[in-house]
């Protein structure tokens, strides 16, 4: 079924109506379908394809509907607040970024926790709030009814509410829609198949041509990863979850949690094989590293730099610039674990990661300042 044949069903459909009204209201504007026509192998033979196209680089895809799972309290909201951001700014987070406009409905904060918790977030990414502005689209619902569809005397219905958000994207120019959560948006049942395809087909024509990243919560069912039919993996083309644990890792293990660390799982994907993300909290906000397989953990390679990058750019914020000489009072692994940022890394890991950004050229030594003598004061710096 093609968009435009989606675009038709929501226009026939009636409105549901707080106050009762539904077949008798005012019917919505009709809209000229485009002539169809089928593909023409002939004409595209010997041509290539365009490239696939990404939001979020093997996380998001492009005009596709992405599902963000996680208990309550996990952080959702502030995971997808931190990819808005990024997306707005052009900043890398997860992956490399290209900026695109961002239109996010926020179900459960306030404008006060939302501006919190952005405060903390464009800091770290060293914007002023302003420079989102006409970029990421914030808007916060709590306390208000956001019900996209719901049912009309057993039959599914598009609220007005959904021609609301397609005005918004519109008139927005929104590339990537963020809403939270399907609770909040899905008035029927979560476990009725056919209405579950239908609201999400809705949903995509609505927002279309964004891409549209939608959070939800699991069932209370232990091990389950989201809530209701199996329609809601089978109608995505990309399912994150968001926990405290390396998936599959059972509740009940010895394991200890840090309350401090989040793991983001991409557990179904169409187009990119499965991955994951180690987010640690801190000062507000979630900073990713890969993780490697067998080491969920302990981040090692890319992610250990990352470890020293971040080390490096606190104590410089001190006034403060290690060495790497190992007897020095300076030694940056050493300076690393009082100041409490190895991330999980043991000193050794952390001095083998910098040795081999040194070796890179990705760390190097440079004047820092003057001793008192005013002699030059020597020190590890990220070029």
């Amino acid at each position: 079924m093609s968009i435009a044949d989606i675009r038709r069903l929501i226009d026939e459909a009636p409105l549901y109506r707080p106050d009762g009204a539904g077949d008798d209201a005012e019917p919505q504007a009709r809209r000229e379908l485009p002539r169809r026509a089928p593909i023409d192998w002939r004409a595209l033979d010997g041509r290539t394809p365009p490239p696939r196209e990404w939001i979020v680089p093997h996380w998001i895809p492009a005009g596709c509907m992405t599902l963000l799972a996680g208990r309550g309290g996990i952080g959702k909201t502030l995971l997808a607040q931190h990819v808005a951001t990024a997306l707005a700014l052009g900043r890398e987070y997860i992956e490399p970024l290209a900026a695109r406009r961002v239109l996010m409905w926020a179900g459960e904060d306030d404008e006060a926790e939302l501006w919190r918790r952005q405060e903390h977030i464009s800091s770290w990414m060293g914007q002023p709030l302003s420079a989102l502005a006409g970029r990421l689209i914030l808007y916060s619902y709590a306390g208000a009814d956001i019900t996209l569809a719901a049912p009309v005397y057993g039959t599914l219905r598009p609220t007005p509410l959904l021609e609301e958000l397609r005005e918004q994207v519109h008139d927005h120019r929104a590339e990537l829609v963020i809403l939270d959560n399907v609770a909040r948006i899905f008035g029927g049942s979560e476990n009725d198949r056919h209405a579950v395809t239908t609201f999400l087909a809705w949903l995509a024509a609505a927002c279309a041509p964004a891409a549209v990243l939608l959070l939800a919560h699991p069932a209370k069912t232990g091990g389950s990863e989201y809530s209701g039919s199996t329609a809601w993996e089978g109608a995505v083309r990309a399912r994150l979850y968001l926990s405290d644990r390396p998936p599959d890792q059972d509740d009940d293990e010895d394991a200890p949690v840090d309350d401090r660390v989040r793991y983001l799982a991409r557990r179904k994907s169409n187009y990119s094989a499965l991955d994951l993300r180690r987010l640690t909290f801190q000062d507000g906000v979630l900073i990713p590293a890969p993780v490697e397989p067998g080491r969920t953990g302990r981040p090692m390679g890319e992610a250990a730099q990352d470890v020293v990058r971040r080390a490096v750019r606190a104590l410089a914020e001190r006034g403060i610039h290690g060495s790497h000489g190992t007897r020095a009072s300076t030694y940056l692994p050493r300076l690393a674990r009082q100041y409490g940022l190895l991330d999980g890394l043991t000193e050794r890991e952390f001095a083998a990661a910098m040795r081999a950004m040194i070796l890179a050229g990705e760390l190097t030594t440079a004047e820092v300042g003057r001793h008192s003598n005013r002699t030059p004061r020597m020190g590890l710096v990220l070029p």
